[in-house]
């Protein structure tokens, strides 16, 4: 093999090695796209020494949550819990609608230490461009929509965590 080659070879190796290692540094440095949406953050001030109370509040911060994560938005909201194969219909997604029908209802660990909120009714609608060019628009339900998160309770706050 020509030394030329080789130096090809090692020039072009190092430079996607390069590429890979930029990528995997976006990916990885909890920067979200320009056009992406921003994920809802969720946290609640409620008494830590009253199990009840801290539900309540719990519950109160989630279905807040569950509002924000419900606007109307140009793409899928991350963290919400919510799946939209809008790709099985539309070749192209220019927005997505959500109706709450039911918000989850959070049940708090046996340690405090998490949550899981089940049983949420979550309607879709996405509309695009369809495969073959016109606009479309299509409706998606999922009677289980969950959020599950953590819950940490520090200087006399309950913080919530949807992950």
């Amino acid at each position: 093999m020509k030394r030329s080659a080789i130096v090809g070879l090692v020039v072009g190796g190092t430079a996607i090695v390069v590429a890979g290692a930029a990528v995997a540094w976006w990916l990885t440095s909890g920067r979200e796209p320009a056009d992406s949406d921003p994920t809802p953050s969720a946290s609640v001030s409620a008494s830590p020494t009253d199990p009840a109370d801290r539900t309540a509040a719990i519950q109160e911060q989630l279905d807040r949550y569950a509002d924000a994560c419900a606007a109307p938005a140009a793409t899928v909201p991350a963290h919400c819990g919510i799946v939209v194969p809008w790709a099985a219909d539309l070749a192209q997604l220019s927005g997505v609608a959500f109706r709450i029908e039911a918000y989850p209802v959070a049940v708090v660990s046996a340690d405090g230490g998490s949550f899981d909120a089940t049983g949420g009714v979550l309607v879709a609608t996405a509309t695009g461009t369809t495969r073959d060019g016109a606009s479309g628009s299509f409706t998606y339900r999922t009677d289980e929509w969950a959020l599950r998160g953590d819950v940490v309770v520090e200087d006399g706050r309950t913080i919530v965590s949807v992950r």
